[in-house]
């Protein structure tokens, strides 16, 4: 055991047990109460793991809608708690707050277009139809790992759907996962019981620290290229008066920047000028 270990975790809301719809992870729907609730307990399961595995400290980032999602006083007293929007490193607010060891990531979901993804969509789903950093098609757990090993830490443990898992394993050889639902159809999935999902990440998340060394931080070569494909032209049409940006096609841009945090954020700035394309 490990006593000194200071971990980073990012959690999702799509990802959570039992998530099957939008009207789930919608702060205006009736049902988003509950399952507020279960996104607290799958995050517990995680930090029980980290503690278990002798965690000194942990910073949990909510990384989901307007990032207040998790009700402060139901989460593991534990860990210090990251929330509201907007964050400069939005999803991963935090990871450059001093050395971490490890990042963990809970809640996630597959990227835009994967078959047997739930609810799989990339950062905003009516505005980006697909993102490709240095030619690779990235989905929000490859652009955040890679912002985790841009700091030099490690991303060693995803919970999620099965697609979500198998997309970190592409991403990350060698990364502990704990699939905790699997895919029938987008909004309809095969669910473990929830006390079982979260026994399932806490046992997961454990493991992977106590192997932590396996896991190499993801790196992405820079300069950094960031094409953006769009869901409509006009999205295109707005986001191509940026002056570092280049028109591809009718629905896609390209942009270059010298270093990984600059192209990350510049992808946010973009996302959030297209999206008002379409609201004239």
């Amino acid at each position: 055991m490990n006593q000194d270990l200071r971990l980073f975790i990012s959690i999702d809301m799509e990802g959570i047990s039992s998530i099957v719809d939008w009207t789930h992870v919608d702060m205006n729907h009736p049902e988003y109460a509950y399952y507020r609730k279960m996104m607290a307990g799958d995050l517990n399961a995680a930090i029980e793991g980290a503690l278990a595995a002798g965690s000194k400290e942990i910073v949990v980032s909510d990384a989901h809608g307007g990032m207040r999602n998790l009700i402060p006083e139901e989460v593991n007293e534990a860990a210090y708690l990251i929330r509201g929007s907007p964050k400069p490193d939005s999803m991963m607010e935090g990871i450059d707050d001093g050395h971490y060891d490890a990042a963990l990531f809970v809640g996630y979901h597959s990227m835009v277009g994967t078959e047997n993804g739930i609810l799989a969509h990339t950062i905003a789903g009516s505005t980006v139809d697909g993102v490709i950093i240095n030619g690779r098609e990235t989905g929000e757990f490859g652009m955040n790992a890679a912002l985790a090993g841009w700091h030099g830490v490690p991303a060693v443990f995803l919970a999620g759907d099965a697609a979500a898992c198998a997309e970190a394993e592409s991403f990350v050889p060698g990364i502990t996962t704990a699939p905790i639902k699997w895919a029938v159809g987008r909004y309809s999935a095969k669910c473990l019981h929830p006390n079982k999902s979260r026994a399932l990440i806490k046992q997961k998340a454990k493991e992977a620290l106590e192997d932590i060394g396996k896991v190499n931080a993801y790196w992405v070569n820079e300069p950094v290229e960031v094409k953006m494909r769009w869901v409509t032209p006009t999205m295109a049409d707005v986001v191509s008066v940026l002056p570092y940006m280049e028109r591809v096609d009718g629905k896609t841009t390209s942009c270059t920047f010298d270093d990984y945090p600059s192209a990350l954020r510049g992808l946010r700035a973009s996302i959030m000028m297209a999206d008002t394309a379409e609201k004239r």
